[in-house]
């Protein structure tokens, strides 16, 4: 329409808005696509049921970048039913991690029943949080998470009321939650023993008669489509509020119409619709701009360890209350937030798994099939271990071989290790003609090729600004 133009102030906020609200909407609307039509073999999952992971990983599977020596599970809570009971098997073997994940992407907890996710770890109470243990006549606590303990109460935010005895609260930052639980496969025929454990995982509200989860608020049809971000930035801000001092910072949006009720984006003021489109765009293009901010390239190695210390408000168990392992400044924080969250749900800290990918030798050329690689790695520290998974490119698919062998690691069988405990893997897409390399032989794919390297339960050494992974060397 002739004569309507963006405001420059409310521009600019809508821009700023964009990243700030980029994590909820996006969180929200995947777990709500989720619950509604499924990702995984279940279909229609819901709410408080696990899917999981069923089939072997391998090339055919659907989802790229898998994690081959692990089996996945992911479940949605929705606390506005109240507290939910979250119950985990009791056997130490194979490990298992559990990782909670809030709608604003704060991973803030991990628990395991072999006491991996807590080794090291500290506890500290969620800020704005009431500690649920601290109710008079509360629960008494079945143990720290790591203790033993498979029994947990996941508890909304504000709840007041008495709890039961024996599972440990835990208190939660949103009332809608994922609880991603990664459980490992060191042997793929023990498949078997992963499934059963995977069948143990049971989630529950602790009301027998609670209603039906309700999910996130729907926003109405007639809000026009490229308003409907904005739209289901209101709704859930709402529904969904983050920490004291977030939406603090939140308040500033309140000329863009994010608190006004009835919706402003139903029949928009034209001058108001510019600025919102237009600050949309500038703060998706701004935030394409950053997506490999952080991103360290060591020896040919990228890696992000330090890619969820957004969360500095919510830290419960499993988590390190650390200044190194915090963004104090906020606004760092939010685009870091906001980076995060065009990843996957179910992501972790790097003290709690540091994950690093390659794509070019010590010279700097492509990895590639045409070529044949080595690398040698050190021994785990105490308490670590590590993983070398095979992956092809561009698409990051696992590589078909005829070993099915995707992953080799620390805890893999038949390795051949030199005297001081390191470890050479051969990286080819043929088989070396000597037994001992063919049995540290990963295949890698006959064109180009990337490995993902983890290492979980990293020590001090790993965790160090400096460290970087071995390299790759190209022998012929």
């Amino acid at each position: 329409m002739p004569g309507i133009r963006a405001n420059d102030h409310r521009f600019g906020l809508a821009a700023e808005a964009y990243v700030f609200g980029y994590p909820l909407v996006s969180s929200v609307r995947l777990l709500d696509r989720y619950a509604t039509g499924g990702l995984g073999s279940r279909g229609d999952t819901g709410y408080h049921y696990f899917d999981h992971q069923g089939e072997l990983p391998g090339p055919r599977s659907v989802f790229v970048s898998l994690e081959a020596d692990v089996l996945s599970s992911i479940a949605l809570v929705d606390l506005a039913v109240g507290p939910v009971i979250l119950r985990l098997p009791h056997d130490p073997e194979p490990p298992v991690l559990v990782v909670l994940t809030d709608t604003w992407r704060n991973a803030f907890a991990y628990l395991g029943s072999g006491g991996v996710a807590d080794r090291g770890r500290t506890k500290a109470r969620p800020a704005d949080q009431a500690d649920p243990s601290e109710n008079p006549g509360g629960a008494e606590r079945s143990g720290a998470p790591g203790s033993g303990s498979a029994s947990y109460v996941l508890v909304p935010p504000g709840w007041t009321r008495q709890l039961p005895a024996g599972p440990t609260p835990l208190a939660a930052p949103t009332r809608l939650l994922v609880v991603t639980v990664k459980i490992a496969l060191d042997d793929r025929a023990a498949a078997a023993l992963v499934r059963r454990r995977q069948d143990e995982l049971r989630l529950c509200p602790l009301d027998p008669q609670a209603p039906q989860a309700p999910g996130p608020p729907r926003s109405p049809r007639s809000v026009c489509d490229d308003l409907r971000f904005w739209e289901e930035l209101r709704l859930w801000l709402a529904a969904f509020p983050p920490s004291t001092a977030e939406a603090d910072y939140a308040r500033r949006f309140a000329p863009l119409g994010l608190f006004d009720d009835p919706s402003p984006y139903v029949d928009p003021d034209p001058s108001l619709a510019w600025s919102l489109r237009g600050g949309l765009r500038a703060g998706r293009d701004g935030l394409e701009q950053l997506v490999h901010a952080g991103r360290v390239l060591r020896n040919g190695w990228s890696s992000t360890p330090h890619a969820l210390d957004f969360n500095i408000d919510f830290l419960g168990p499993g988590t390190r209350d650390d200044p190194a392992w915090r963004i104090a400044d906020r606004q760092h924080g939010r685009l870091a937030r906001a980076i995060a969250a065009r990843q996957p749900v179910g992501a972790t800290h790097g003290y709690q798994c540091l994950r690093a990918n390659c794509l070019f030798d010590t010279d700097g050329h492509r990895l590639t099939g045409a070529h044949r690689y080595t690398i040698d790695l050190a021994p785990p520290p105490d308490g670590a271990s590590w993983t070398l998974t095979m992956h092809d490119a561009p698409d990051y698919y696992l590589v078909d071989n005829p070993l099915c062998r995707y992953w080799l690691g620390s805890r893999a069988r038949g390795l051949h290790h030199a005297r001081d405990g390191s470890v050479r893997l051969f990286l080819q897409c043929e088989p070396p003609q000597d037994s001992t390399e063919r049995a540290n032989w990963l295949p890698a794919a006959v064109g180009d090729f990337r490995p993902d390297l983890r290492v979980d339960c990293p020590g001090p050494a790993v965790l160090d600004d400096d460290y970087a992974p071995p390299p790759i060397r190209r022998v012929d």
